[in-house]
This record gives structure tokens, C-alpha cells and sequence, in this order.
């Protein structure tokens, strides 16, 4: 519920080597409204916001790439419910090793620690960076299919999302050259938390669209992504199914 990559192919003139290390900044905020009515409230509106900072480096391998990030450190807000304590003490230092194919797709992922931030952390890393189309030209188009597992002890979900991407042309983002990608995807998940109430069924659909901007070496400088999308959670707790309606923006930039 909560809410992309090395790229070595070459791609609207982008270079087929390894981009050099690169620090990130990644801002992602997830609004929800909660509709209450089944017990006599009405609706309730909960934010998260989830700030990580983090160093990726690449590494040319057989038909991939391989990825090795760094959590630098990560600032966390929950909403109503509190950040478990030392759980971003815990996170930071995380280390992911990641293999990914000749689109950037990830393939394999694992992390140095276990936790509930690192595990949203990990789900994130998965879909980070755009995948990308062999020796895609400006105004080519083509659509990619990702699935996503993340596992912790409170929240464990499944999200399969199908993205349609077009390539742009260059334009200047952060003041560099930059080429620009756009997509528009759908997704849907599956799951199960565990609330203060007791165990809780998830599900959801949602849609949105992305902009990412690449340099011509490969980088991925930064970009956008929107979505929004209807789910419900279930449980004992509750005589019927409980409406939630979920706004989600993620904001990437690189950190000079």
C-alpha cells in the first residue's frame, strides 16, 4: 500500500557503461482517507511521509548490471501510529545487493538487516529507476510488467503494476541535459497488517504516472510519481469491509 536502476543499454544516445556513484534524495508522502462509517465515525484522514537518502553504485555483470545501494540515513513519520523505537536507528547503514537484467529490471534483491523501514525501503528499490526498451528512440513506446513482495513482521503485500512508457526528448532537469521517459501504470495489490485490532486483510487498485530524466551516461537524475487508488481492509474487528482511498507522490532527486 505504501507506496528504477543502472541503464546500460543504449538508449536515445545514452552511453552503454556504468554510471559513476550517485547520492539520492527521495521524498515520498502518502496521504489516505479512511471511511469510518461501519462504526459510526466518519471519514479519517492519516499522512505518512518517508524521506531516504541514500548512495547507489553500479557494476557491469553477465546480461545485467549489478546494483549495491547504501541507506545513508532516512527520516520517518507514521501518522497516528509511532515509529517503532530505534526502527530508523535500525535502518540506517542498511546495505541492498541487487541484480538487475538488461532492461534495469531488478531480479534479485538482499538486504544487510531485517525491519519494518527497511523492508518498505526495499519494496521501494524495486521499482526505482525506469526499465527500459533496447535501443529505444525518441517517441518509441512499450510496456513492462513488475511484481513487488515486501515482508515484514507488521505488513506483508503483494503488488503487480503494468507500466506503459514513452520516450521523450532532451530537455534540461536540475540544470543538466537530460532525456525525459514518461509512463503511465495501474496496480494492483494484495496483503495483510497487523493493527493494534488484530490481523487485517488488504486490497487495492491504483493508477498513476511517472517522469523520469536520464543522463547520457545512464544516471537517473530525478523525476516524479504520482497515483492514486481505492482499497479496503478486513478483519474481525470490523462487521464489514473498510473503505480507504490512498494519494501517493514520490519526488527523486540527486543529491550534489
Amino acid at each position: 500500500m505504501f507506496v528504477r536502476s543502472a541503464l546500460l543499454v543504449t538508449v536515445a544516445g545514452l552511453v552503454g557503461a556504468a554510471p559513476s556513484p550517485t547520492r539520492y534524495k527521495v521524498d515520498q508522502r502518502v496521504e489516505s482517507k479512511i471511511d469510518l462509517s461501519a462504526f459510526g465515525q466518519g471519514e479519517q484522514v492519516q499522512s505518512q511521509a518517508f524521506v531516504w537518502f541514500f548512495t547507489a553504485s553500479y557494476s557491469d555483470s553477465a546480461a545485467g548490471t549489478v546494483m549495491h545501494v547504501v541507506l545513508d540515513s532516512l527520516q520517518a513519520d507514521l501518522g497516528m501510529a509511532p515509529v517503532p523505537p530505534g526502527a530508523i536507528d535500525s535502518a540506517k547503514g542498511t546495505t541492498f545487493h541487487a541484480f538487475m537484467d538488461a532492461s534495469g529490471k531488478v531480479q534479485t534483491l538482499t538486504a544487510s538487516k531485517s525491519g519494518l523501514l527497511t523492508s518498505q525501503f526495499e519494496g521501494f528499490l524495486k521499482g526505482f529507476q525506469p526499465r527500459l526498451k533496447r535501443a529505444a528512440k525518441l517517441g518509441d513506446s512499450w510496456i513492462d510488467t513488475l511484481d513487488v513482495e515486501t515482508k515484514s513482521a507488521q505488513v506483508t503485500s503483494k503488488t503487480h503494476t503494468i507500466t506503459n512508457y514513452s520516450m521523450g526528448g532532451v530537455e534540461t532537469w536540475d540544470g543538466v541535459q537530460a532525456t525525459k521517459l514518461e509512463a503511465a501504470f495501474s496496480a494492483a495489490m494484495t496483503g495483510t497488517m497487523e493493527t493494534p485490532a488484530g490481523s487485517a486483510d488488504m486490497e487495492g487498485k491504483s493508477t498513476g504516472s511517472s517522469t523520469f530524466y536520464l543522463a547520457k551516461d545512464g544516471r537517473y537524475l530525478g523525476g516524479k510519481t504520482t497515483s492514486a487508488g481505492d482499497a479496503s481492509i478486513s478483519g474481525a474487528f470490523a462487521p464489514t469491509a473498510i473503505p480507504v482511498k490512498n494519494t501517493t507522490t514520490i519526488t527523486v532527486n540527486v543529491i550534489k
